[in-house]
């Protein structure tokens, strides 16, 4: 059979097939390009390890198109779907195999991936692979591909469903000894050894070195004479187990066998007549499986990565697996039934495929875009992220995993050369239908017997580089869905064996026989419902029941109407915790009557500061629930975050296990369960680190006083190497109480502050794990000291004082009214009350139980991560007020805020813990910087603003024409309120500095004192003021695109931004109501109207 592709093949457009286009000679114009250094000249901008992350980072700053100067090579890297067609005309274009590929050749030779278009070796071994590479041929490798995704399905099985799953891992073994048996007949038994098969580990070694090499100047290959070493001993032992390979084949033959390496050793080429040299068969064998694994791989790992953490679609597909498979062998026909799986494989592949770029070069010296001129000397890099996510072909949405965009119609309609994860043309990658056709059905017998679940449900995406992309720190779990047999799908299996082997957690209760049964679900970010369900296990044991406690989303498939489910759930800005979104998903999608009869119960938490979301998830679980056909047992209960916990928590508890006969318990009475023994320090090895990452103070200075409110700081932390973020993302602050508070907390039982604590009889794991602790570890990192007492909690210690003490005590409980204007208003603490009340004699155990478990902090993230150099670990900047004022409860005592006194403490050197969250409102710039933006803050509301400002003055810089580049910007109106402009507007110097660049105009408005007046100009005391008079100006950019974002106190600023907001809004429509404002503004919250709050 001939090579059906022939040059000038690719999917282009007619006019592209030119040969040369006009050339204006006066449009040519410079391609952008980052300022050279004199001797390495854009080198310092590529990290050697990840090279295809600097193309992603210098695009948004420089634009479509730019150019790097690499010592050996100058790259020209595209971003845009309209340069990219361009280049895609391979009579005008060609594959480069300058930079990585040319530093492959030692182990890749001359095979497909490697070899330039015009060596002899190419295209014989295109002409001859071809025809088993097409789509039947493929097919008929179906026996074997069920046979490898069988082993992998079964060890998933095998490990349990605690074990914690590496996809990159398994998912590059699969895909290895995928290629070993549909390829070469040979079985590496990857899923039977502890380690990747050394070719694997050899051949990731090459990889890895191969990309350095590529980015090292010649100097710096030239004296790494080790590491050429060890990248020709790799290249040897590959090369080595695949010639044996051949011989083997050679000395037993297997004429029946249909596989690739039969292929290369006995079809002739059709042109020239001649086969394969055992040289290039090597060469090719390394090729596939180098290629072959790598993407296949990198694409289920980000695949489930999606799917994770886009549940509707998990379900989604998981229903069509049920619909089209059930719990039958999987077979060849329902391939093409499996319409959704195989558009999740193509938008994961768009979203974030493996492959990075795509280089090609021009046949001669030519003009791209109509202005820019390339040379044959240079590298055209296309960027594929920029090409995937260009918002002119892919819409709004092109950030967004969106499965659906791909289907009826989407996939073959889209513009030609606008999806590219195979490459081109006769260049593009052999192995795609066998890619395709393996990943469709691993993903369906993956999901035909599983419910996956995310380690780490608040893990964002980290990635890796060796020749492709790769997930790095994602972690999964698998747990066999209930009524699946242990060989369900497996052919030739049993299929009605061993159901009983995976039930749901309701069944196993059911059997348990001892006393009442209950499913404890929840979900948490904070820590806060994780306390709640801890807090509830402990109290249910105690009375005899039989209790079972999981997060949300462990909870899927896992309810029985014979099992009462208790479950508590907060809402975060209306969306779920990370460990409830599959599960509300689920819920959302679940059939009528799927959940009849299922008895539960629902304790939900919220912030009234946010409105128009508040309770939204408890809300919806509580309704969804109930249409599903389940029974709600007890009222639900909904709680704001700034109130009472503790009480409506303990009246909840206290009512559901009532229900089922259980003893109502004080906390007194729960506290005498705990256990605690105190017994002198002993010598202990002090580790560095934790749980979450350490950040390295290397700033923290004074930027306000606290002449007019709370003094301000600004720190910067530099973040570990693996680690980034954009503006409008979190720092998460995990901080310790200030030290004199816990010396008050120790003092008060008698203990000193190296004591050594230990805890049983609880199921509180922050006050249980890691064994024995002392007094100033347990008081000062995991508790709560500062939150106000429970009415519970006041009625307890009252029963352990005397006298005069006992009476205040009971005075305060007296009524609703007393206790929320005595305690909850004044915020009076359990350590307080033990101080005022002396004679109260509450044991050191019964305290400890009272106290929730210390919970991070979160604060806007005030700088841009381009400020950071490549070569550099990020820094990021911090802007907070040090909150340090004399306590509401009065007696003397001063109130230090918990997170702000720990990041005040740090000076530059020191190390604190935090970690980076993504925030989860829309609150980042557009993509399109030519997109208005209105940003409204009050304070330290400015963080995010601040971070925003500064990303767009990095682009202005970066430029190179600063004028021209702030020109092409969208405008920035900053409305920013402060105090006085002397002595509280933050940053005053920097944004007037950014300002007279072009980069942003700011707004400000004095609510004590303004700059003097000049020429009878109006200064503004707040900045809905301004904004109500500046409307017009509002109006207009509102109407051109822009987006608004605001941050600052809910109940202030917040508050009244929305009201001019709307007031604005309704002088355009005279007719419309205050009511058709409300709606009007929560239809573009979150897309065009975003607000991060505080108070």
């Amino acid at each position: 059979m001939a090579c059906p592709y022939k040059p000038g093949s690719s999917a282009a457009t007619p006019q592209q097939h030119q040969q040369q286009p006009t050339v204006d000679e006066n449009a040519i114009v410079p391609i952008p390009q980052p300022p050279p250094h004199w001797f390495t000249r854009n080198l310092p901008e590529m990290d050697p390890a990840f090279p295809v992350s600097s193309f992603w980072r210098l695009a948004p700053i420089y634009g479509d198109i730019f150019k790097l100067d690499l010592i050996t090579r100058t790259s020209i890297v595209i971003s845009s779907w309209e340069l990219v067609n361009e280049v895609m005309n391979e009579s005008r274009f060609e594959k480069s195999t300058n930079g990585p590929l040319k530093e492959l050749r030692v182990l890749l030779g001359d095979g497909l991936f490697s070899a330039n278009g015009s060596e002899e070796n190419w295209g014989k071994a295109h002409r001859v692979l071809m025809p088993v590479f097409g789509p039947l041929a493929i097919k008929k490798m179906f026996p074997q591909m069920q046979d490898m995704i069988s082993q992998l399905v079964l060890k998933f099985d095998r490990m349990g469903p605690e074990h914690e799953i590496n996809p990159s891992d398994d998912f590059t073994r699969l895909a290895f000894d995928m290629i070993g048996l549909c390829g070469f007949g040979y079985r590496f038994n990857s899923f039977y050894r502890d380690e990747i098969h050394p070719f694997a580990q050899q051949m990731s070694l090459a990889l890895i070195e191969a990309g350095k090499r590529a980015n090292r100047t010649a100097v710096e290959n030239y004296v790494r004479i080790k590491s050429a070493e060890e990248l020709h001993n790799n290249v040897n032992l590959m090369w080595a187990l695949c010639d044996e390979l051949v011989a083997e084949r050679k000395r037993n033959p297997k004429p029946e066998a249909r596989d690739i390496l039969n292929t290369m050793l006995n079809v002739t080429d059709p042109l020239t007549g001649e086969k394969l040299s055992d040289e290039n068969i090597r060469f090719n064998m390394v090729t596939l499986l180098v290629a072959g694994h790598e993407t296949t791989s990198g694409t289920l790992s980000f695949l489930f990565y999606y799917l994770l953490k886009n549940p509707w679609a998990f379900h989604k597909a998981q229903q069509e697996v049920d619909r089209v498979v059930g719990d039958g062998v999987f077979k060849p026909e329902h391939l093409t039934q499996l319409k959704y799986i195989e558009a999740c494989v193509r938008e994961t592949m768009r979203v974030q495929g493996p492959i990075g770029v795509i280089n090609l070069k021009p046949l001669t010296n030519t003009v791209i875009g109509g202005k820019y001129r390339v040379t044959t000397d240079d590298v055209i890099t296309c960027n594929i992220q920029g090409l995937h996510h260009d918002r002119r072909v892919w819409g709004d949405d092109a950030d967004v995993f969106r499965p659906e965009r791909m289907m009826d119609g989407g996939f073959e309609n889209m513009p030609p050369n606008a999806w590219k994860p195979f490459g081109n043309g006769a260049r593009g990658c052999i192995g795609r239908f066998f890619a395709e056709q393996e990943m469709i059905m691993a993903t369906t017998m993956l999901l035909q017997r599983f419910q996956f679940t995310m380690v780490d449900p608040s893990y964002d995406l980290r990635m890796k580089a060796t020749l492709t992309v790769k997930p790095v720190g994602f972690m999964m779990r698998a747990t066999r869905r209930p009524g699946k047999s242990m060989m369900v799908g497996i052919a030739d299996g049993l299929q009605a064996d061993d159901k009983a082997g995976h039930e749901t957690v309701g069944k196993s209760l059911e059997k348990s026989g001892t006393g009442q049964s209950l499913l404890i679900l929840y979900s948490s970010n904070a820590g806060t419902c994780k306390y709640f369900a801890e807090d509830l296990e402990t109290a249910a044991r105690d009375r005899g029941f039989n209790v079972t406690i999981k997060t949300m989303d462990e909870g899927i498939e896992q309810l029985s109407k014979n099992v009462p489910v208790a479950i508590i759930t907060p809402s975060y800005e209306g969306k779920p915790a990370d460990n409830a979104r599959k599960f509300v998903a689920w819920l959302e999608a679940g059939r009528p009557d799927s959940l009849k009869d299922v008895p539960y119960a629902v304790f939900g938490s919220g912030n009234s500061e946010w409105a128009t979301t508040f309770h939204r998830i408890p809300k919806l679980v509580d309704d969804v629930m109930t249409k599903l056909g389940g029974k709600r047992f007890i009222p639900t209960k909904l709680v704001d975050m700034k109130e009472d916990l503790n009480g409506p928590w303990e009246d909840w508890r206290d009512e559901l296990l009532a229900f089922f006969g259980g003893k109502s318990q004080s906390s007194a009475a729960t506290a005498a369960e705990l256990e605690v023994t105190v017994a002198k320090p002993e010598m202990v090895d002090i580790l560095a680190g934790g749980q979450i990452s350490t950040g390295l103070v290397k700033v923290n200075k004074q930027i306000a006083g606290p002449e007019v409110g709370s003094a301000k700081k600004h720190m910067e932390i530099e973040l570990p190497s693996d680690v980034t973020y954009e503006p409008g993302d979190y720092l998460v602050v995990l901080p310790t109480n200030p030290v004199d508070l816990v010396r008050r907390a120790a003092s008060r039982f008698g203990l000193n502050l190296d004591d050594m604590v230990t805890v049983k009889g609880t199921s509180k794991g922050f006050l249980t794990s890691g064994g024995p602790s002392t007094v100033i570890e347990i008081l000062g990192a995991r508790v709560e000291l500062g939150t106000p007492a429970s009415k519970r909690q006041v009625e307890a210690i009252a029963k352990t004082a005397s006298g005069t003490d006992s009476h205040k005590l009971q005075a305060l409980t007296s009524s609703a009214d007393a206790f929320k204007a005595e305690v909850i208003d004044k915020r009076v603490s359990l350590l307080d009350l033990l101080e005022d009340h002396p004679s109260a004699q509450l044991p050191f155990a019964a305290y400890l139980d009272m106290l929730r478990p210390l919970t991070p902090r979160q604060y806007s993230i005030s700088s841009s991560p381009l400020t950071t150099s490549p070569e550099q670990p990020v820094v990021a900047s911090l802007t907070y007020d040090v909150h340090a004022a004399p306590a509401r409860s009065g007696h003397g005592r001063r109130f230090h805020g918990v997170a702000s006194t720990y990041l005040s403490t740090h000076g530059a050197g020191s190390r604190i813990r935090c970690f980076v969250r993504r925030s989860n409102t829309g609150f980042h710039l557009p993509n399109d910087l030519t997109t208005p933006i209105i940003m409204v803050a009050a304070g330290t509301g400015l963080a995010p603003m601040r971070g925003f400002v500064q990303q767009r003055a990095c682009v202005v810089a970066g430029s190179g024409s600063t004028a021209a580049a702030a020109a092409a910007l969208g405008p920035a109106l900053l409305y920013f309120g402060c105090r006085d402009y002397e002595r509280d507007f933050l940053y005053a110097d920097e944004l007037r500095a950014w300002e007279g660049q072009g980069v942003v105009q700011v707004r400000a408005a004095f609510s004590r004192r303004g700059p003097p007046s000049v020429d009878g100009h109006q200064e503004y005391k707040y900045t809905h003021e301004r904004m109500w008079e500046e409307r017009e100006e509002i109006r207009d950019l509102f109407r051109r695109g822009a987006k608004i974002f605001v941050c600052g106190s809910a109940s202030k600023l917040a508050k009244s931004t929305n009201e001019v907001a709307m007031r604005i809004w309704r002088e355009a429509f005279p007719d419309k109501t205050q009511q058709d404002a409300q709606e009007w503004l929560e239809g573009i919250r979150e897309v065009r109207y975003v607000s991060d709050v505080f108070d």
